[in-house]
């Protein structure tokens, strides 16, 4: 487990990292927002999902509950 400090484009940035240093899985939180919430700030963890050559696995935040 390592802990980097990075400057730029949060999901590219994440990618890049842990391709570059050999990462074995990215493990990322969720806050699970859905509908505009999700449109108007995006998801870091899905783009990185997307973009990575690297594992990501996705882990709800906790007391996150959409729709509750």
């Amino acid at each position: 487990m390592r802990c980097q400090v990075l400057m730029g484009n949060p999901p590219e940035e994440i990618a890049s990292y842990a391709e570059e240093s050999g990462v074995d899985l990215i493990v990322m939180a969720s806050h699970g927002r859905s509908g505009p919430s999700r449109w108007a700030y995006g998801s870091v963890a899905e783009k990185v999902f997307r973009s990575s050559c690297v594992p990501v696995m996705m882990v709800r935040a906790p007391g996150c509950f959409p729709g509750l």
